[in-house]
């Protein structure tokens, strides 16, 4: 009774949704709502749970972890056999095709890195590609490591993103260079965990803002700028980082601006927190240098130019970072560091009369 009650408590708690099973179920098949008895260690064999169905729904399924083995490669590795004869007797399914292999999974912070061969796309319905997902998300999840997310690649390319504990939604799969599919939705999910895009900006849509995020991740990367999504910038989403400062300013906030990549980095306590997309003076119009802001205007006057320059914040003498309707991804500008709309707003607000600014 006292197992019961715990798991009608867990399974309120709303996590992904599972059977509720009777006591004489076998324990292989524990829900996700289980309380295991306590047993001494050298009795209690390693496990890991994976996640198979029932009835489109998710149950919790144990296999044994064996000595030495990668707690997440093998899950996925075990999840990619399916259920076993027995288990297939007890209504047991998955959506995973026979050939998906799981190649490798690595932690990156708090998101796994896991590539898989090419049949986790094998063609399908969009509720068995979701439950596909489902499954692998949920098995990661069931792990209890710390991490939030998983970037799901195939053959090296970044199909899509997903956030654990939570159910994938049914994904929009676009056709990418060389036929190899990605999720918009995934993909800006990615851009966000490497500090390229904000939270709220994940769409489901290519917009203006994603693509200005692309043109960032490339700039940062040494890819071709197109501000879409090229092959090449499938497979270095996947495995990269978020940029790092090359300047050491220690505590606080500050501005680094790479005029060779078109990035604008924002920094804070060392961290780099965002990477936006610039365009900076033409034929080196924009010095080197550091500096500090010295003059903040909410909609500055370019009398020289003859124009306005919105959220400009001045660094050196007329020399201003500010938002401008056409941010190319070449250096074009007469030495002001354009930056695109939103973006220029946010960096206004994040800095202050001060704020060092280092230009490379």
């Amino acid at each position: 009774m006292r197992i019961l009650l715990v798991t009608l408590v867990l399974a309120a708690a709303g996590t992904l949704a599972v059977d509720l099973q009777p006591a004489g179920t076998p324990r292989a098949e524990a829900t996700a709502a289980a309380v295991r008895a306590p047993q001494a260690a050298v009795t209690q064999p390693r496990t890991v749970e994976i996640a198979l169905l029932r009835y489109g729904r998710l149950v919790r399924v144990e296999r044994e972890l064996p000595r030495g083995a990668q707690p997440a490669l093998h899950a996925l590795r075990e999840l990619a056999k399916g259920p076993t004869l027995a288990e297939r007797k007890r209504g047991l399914r998955t959506a995973l095709v026979p050939g998906l292999r799981p190649r490798f999974v690595r932690v990156q912070g708090d998101v796994f890195l896991v590539r898989v061969s090419q049949a986790l796309v094998a063609p399908a319905s969009g509720t068995t590609l979701e439950r596909r997902l489902a499954q692998i998300g949920a098995t990661l999840r069931w792990l209890g490591t710390a991490q939030t997310h998983a970037a799901i690649a195939v053959d090296g390319r970044l199909v899509t993103t997903l956030r654990l504990g939570s159910r994938p939604g049914m994904p929009r799969l676009q056709e990418g260079e060389g036929g190899y599919p990605y999720s918009v939705r995934g993909l800006q999910l990615r851009l966000w965990t490497i500090g390229f895009l904000d939270r709220s900006d994940v769409t489901g849509s290519l917009d203006y803002r994603t693509s200005q995020a692309l043109l960032a991740f490339q700039g940062w990367e040494g890819l071709a700028k197109t501000g879409t999504v090229t092959g090449r910038t499938q497979v270095e989403l996947f495995k990269a980082t978020r940029p790092k400062p090359r300047s050491h300013g220690g505590s606080g906030r500050r501005i680094e601006i790479h005029r060779d990549r078109g990035v604008l980095l924002v920094v804070e306590d060392g961290t780099v927190v965002r990477a936006v997309h610039t365009s900076t003076g033409a034929g080196g119009a924009t010095p080197a240098g550091t500096f500090r802001v010295y003059r903040k205007e909410r909609m500055s006057w370019s009398v020289p130019f003859q124009v306005w320059m919105p959220y400009a914040a001045y660094f050196r003498g007329g020399i201003a970072m500010h938002e401008y309707p056409v941010v190319p991804p070449y250096p074009a500008s007469h030495g002001c560091v354009r930056l695109p709309a939103g973006e220029a707003e946010r960096i206004y607000r994040f800095v202050e009369i001060g704020t060092p600014v280092t230009v490379f």
